[in-house]
């Protein structure tokens, strides 16, 4: 079963993943020691879905935009946002155990993914079948 974190109610509902929790209960003073590199994770994810447009940091009383935010990222176990990275980095978000832990486990590598596992990962989050559209 793939998991799902960075999904908040403060930005726009997409693809039907549920954002009930709100990302302010997420943000701390500082980061995990190894933040940088769980960052660099987050951000290494494999593509699953690209999204055009910006989405509006939801935190920054500026409004910083930030370009693709709603697309989808996936490790293969869990699938993120493309902004979720800009939240850690900037906000110290904290991410569920389960995920640092994995993270970690994998020394802060995304495992490669054939395109039959993204195909079914994005499947799997979204409930659509694109392979057959």
């Amino acid at each position: 079963m793939i998991r799902t974190f960075g999904f908040f109610r403060e930005q726009s509902q997409q693809w039907g993943i549920e954002n009930s929790d709100s990302i302010r209960d997420f943000v701390r003073p500082v980061g995990e020691k190894d933040e940088n590199e769980i960052v660099s994770y987050l951000v290494n994810g494999a593509d699953i879905f690209s999204e055009m447009g910006a989405e509006v940091d939801v935190l920054s009383p500026d409004g910083f935009a930030i370009a693709g935010g709603a697309s989808l990222k996936t490790d293969g176990a869990w699938v993120w946002r493309y902004d979720l990275p800009h939240y850690v980095a900037d906000y110290h978000l904290a991410l569920p155990e389960e995920f640092v832990r994995r993270i970690r486990e994998l020394d802060y590598t995304v495992p490669q993914l054939d395109e039959n596992t993204l195909f079914s990962v994005l499947e799997e989050v979204t409930g659509i079948d694109f392979r057959n559209r």
